[in-house]
């Protein structure tokens, strides 16, 4: 084996062990993520209730897809989100989210409404986008729960 070829083999192997360690390392801390519960309804903020207009752009979005045109969150959580084990979060009392890191930004998300699971699904979460999942609620309301890379987060840098 000549020189050249045995140090470019070196170089290569060292190489794949710094991506690895840094692919663990990445592993080891996780992804953050922001999930917001919401609620859409085309009638007025209830009284006495503590509830908080969405984000222009997010609000803005929705309305371009759904038939609703006011949104509430309801409750905002940052979490994170490993390969190892799935964040669990209890969202309200009713509504609870699982949350687990596949790689390379993808995500297996569950969603449970009343210790039911309403919807499980696998997707990329990339910087300005955002996982939307929902249901229909009484009234001709509906809630929402959007996912989404938290701010701040080296993703979103």
């Amino acid at each position: 084996m000549n020189t050249r070829l045995f140090l470019e083999s070196v170089l290569a192997l060292g190489l794949l062990l710094v991506a690895s360690r840094s692919t663990r390392a990445a592993d080891a801390e996780g992804t953050r993520l922001t999930a917001q519960l919401l609620w859409g309804t085309n009638g007025e903020k209830p009284a006495g209730q503590d509830l908080k207009a969405v984000a222009k752009d997010l609000e803005q979005r929705l309305r371009r897809i759904f038939k609703w045109q006011k949104y509430f969150e309801i409750e905002r959580k940052d979490f994170v989100a490993h390969r190892a084990k799935p964040a669990i979060l209890d969202l309200s009392k009713e509504c609870r989210l699982e949350v687990a890191s596949l790689g390379s930004e993808e995500f297996e998300i569950q969603l449970f409404g009343k210790g039911v699971l309403v919807v499980k699904k696998r997707q990329r979460i990339v910087p300005g986008e955002a996982v939307v999942l929902g249901g229909d609620d009484k009234n001709d309301n509906a809630w929402f729960v959007v996912v989404s890379l938290a701010k701040g987060s080296d993703a979103q840098k």
